[in-house]
């Protein structure tokens, strides 16, 4: 009786258990080695953030998963104006404080592919926390980000880096 209730109880919760949530997965491109995987937070967004290299001050860009596993951008800001022009795809840049946004038009992609290196000092913000994406790919090493599922022991664990 007991090995019934225990396998009836395993069965209804395994979907719960392999039940997975979006991430976002960064990725060495020549080796295919995954970096970072972290589910995407309660916010639903994760967002790049590198140096600019002709302009300086920080660009962010973040992005949130679509339905079918896409990387949509949601905003782009920069700390720098001339960073901001750099961007705009029609020049419609709108100062907010200390920032500037950029007013891009709407936009999901398959794959993100970022050239990271010690210039850009390319990190990678999901939550709280932030990921230094040159110490953990090296520089001057092209890393892919998109969206890849993460199991609900992944999630209940903070995430652990393997989608």
């Amino acid at each position: 009786m007991l090995k019934g209730i225990v396998a009836l109880a395993l069965l209804l919760a395994g979907p719960a258990v392999t039940a997975t949530s979006p991430a976002i997965r960064a990725t060495d491109a020549a080796t295919g080695r995954v970096i970072l995987c972290r589910p995407f937070p309660g916010t639903g967004e994760a967002t790049l953030v590198f140096t600019h290299s002709m302009y300086g001050g920080d660009v962010a860009e973040t992005f949130a998963p679509t339905r079918d596993s896409r990387l949509r951008r949601v905003a782009i800001t920069t700390a720098n104006a001339a960073a901001a022009e750099y961007y705009a795809y029609d020049g419609a840049v709108t100062a907010i404080g200390d920032r500037y946004r950029v007013d891009a038009p709407a936009a999901a992609f398959a794959e993100i592919a970022v050239r990271v290196d010690r210039v850009g000092g390319h990190r990678l913000r999901v939550g709280g926390d932030a990921f230094d994406l040159v110490a953990l790919a090296g520089d001057r090493r092209r890393v892919v980000l998109d969206v890849a599922g993460a199991g609900i022991v992944d999630r209940l664990r903070g995430g652990s880096g393997s989608c």
